[in-house]
């Protein structure tokens, strides 16, 4: 009797700064499945997607026990991976259906750690530089809250909150449209020129920021000083509540612990929970939080994704309603496809900072100075706004009386290394070598 495998689901890791040309059109904003496809497979022919050489996807322990026991096996692909199951055979009909050779109970849950293999691997992604947490994401499959939009393991951007401190590039839905913030000079920290509309959709972004242990630091704002308060974690029903008091010594942080018993001695179980912080000099706030003793925080790491098998039967579940897997082959031999989900990176924006070699002065052409600002005082010049890192050069199209007539190339920062003024603004610097592209004067 043969043995049948069949894919049981796919994730596809997709990362911007790998995923834009030369004139800064990226992957996200082809507007068809095709125009997608073929994007993605050039940078594959052209082995410019090369994510998988700085993460590394890996099952936590209990879930490669889980693997061996429903007979799955995880296959890397250029992208992420693919679970692929052994199968019975069953007719649907004329069609082909597929059920797993190990049924699967309905919590069956398989979680894969997002795994760093240098140490530059978030360099080039948007995240925030401070956090009053140091959750790491958490991605998943389940859709219970009907709030996520397929194929994005990614929670919804929240609404713009102008009581809230945003960092250089982090994402907000403005109104109708989903923006990310710059940070501009000469501009209040709330004007709407601060915001500037992202293409694409489905982006990750903070409010993935989930997983927790149950001890950890809790950071406070820069503008706040708080020297005593209260901490409570408590689950999403309000059955169950552990509160913690504290004191900060004038620090601006503070450790809390979870960890310990409840009144009747039991642990508080590993999920969802609900975390209040309040202290003196009126501070509030209140974050939702996947808390977990167990395997699946591991300090260094990016996340964790869980595909779970239950998922209520909509398009983000990995089998149908009867039980069977979602490819399946129909009476006219074509194949109804597997469940392929997206996690969606974008890239670090920062100011691009020129400067010249040996104290010399950059002399750009007239278009460039619609793209820089005048030097300053060392002689460097920076974009006008921040610019995506990415794995390409950039031609950046010059437009002069409501006409684009003109490119201009500007060298990528290469290092991905980042300074940042008073004002939290973060620069890529660049120093520029004598060349042609960029003479250099007395």
């Amino acid at each position: 009797m043969s043995v049948i495998y069949k894919i049981l689901f796919e994730v596809q890791l997709l990362h911007e700064y790998y995923l834009q040309n030369t004139k800064g059109i990226s992957f996200f904003e082809q507007t068809t499945d095709q125009q997608r496809a073929d994007f993605l497979m050039e940078k594959l022919r052209q082995d410019q997607y090369r994510l998988l050489r700085d993460w590394d996807i890996q099952p936590l322990p209990a879930t490669a026990v889980l693997m061996k026991n429903y007979h799955l096996r995880l296959l890397p692909t250029a992208t992420g991976f693919k679970g692929a199951v052994e199968v019975k055979k069953v007719m649907q009909g004329s069609t082909t259906a597929y059920t797993p050779f190990v049924p699967m109970p309905p919590d069956a849950a398989f979680r894969f750690a997002i795994v760093p293999r240098n140490a530059n691997a978030l360099a080039f992604t948007s995240t925030r530089m401070r956090r009053t947490l140091p959750a790491q994401y958490y991605f998943s499959n389940d859709n219970t809250t009907n709030t996520k939009v397929f194929p994005s393991l990614s929670v919804p951007v929240p609404a713009n909150d102008n009581t809230r401190q945003y960092e250089q590039g982090e994402l907000s839905k403005v109104g109708a449209d989903v923006s990310e913030y710059l940070n501009k000079p000469g501009a209040p920290p709330n004007d709407p020129s601060q915001w500037r509309k992202i293409k694409g959709n489905g982006f990750v972004h903070e409010g993935d920021r989930l997983l927790l242990p149950f001890v950890f630091q809790y950071s406070f704002p820069s503008a706040v000083q708080v020297t005593n308060g209260t901490a409570t974690l408590e689950s999403i029903a309000g059955s169950t509540s552990l509160q913690r008091t504290f004191t900060t010594s004038g620090a601006s942080q503070v450790r809390l612990d979870f960890s310990g018993p409840l009144p009747d001695n039991s642990l508080l179980a590993d999920g969802w929970y609900n975390l209040t912080v309040t202290g003196d000099n009126n501070f509030a706030a209140q974050h939702l939080v996947y808390t977990s003793r167990t395997e699946m925080y591991k300090a260094g790491n990016i996340g964790v994704i869980e595909l779970r098998a239950d998922t209520a039967g909509d398009s983000f579940a990995m089998l149908d309603p009867d039980g069977t897997l979602k490819t399946k082959l129909q009476p006219d031999n074509t194949k109804t496809p597997h469940t392929i989900y997206e996690l969606r990176f974008r890239s670090r924006s920062s100011y691009w900072r020129y400067s010249p070699q040996y104290g010399q002065t950059l002399v750009f052409s007239n278009h460039a100075n619609n793209l820089l600002t005048v030097a300053d005082p060392n002689g460097a010049r920076t974009t006008k706004e921040p610019w995506p890192f990415s794995f390409n050069n950039r031609l950046f199209p010059v437009t002069e009386n409501n006409i684009t007539n003109y490119e201009q190339l500007l060298p990528n920062p290469r290092g991905l290394s980042l300074t940042s003024d008073t004002d939290q603004r973060l620069y890529a610097d660049v120093v520029v070598l004598l060349s042609k592209i960029f003479p250099q004067g007395p």
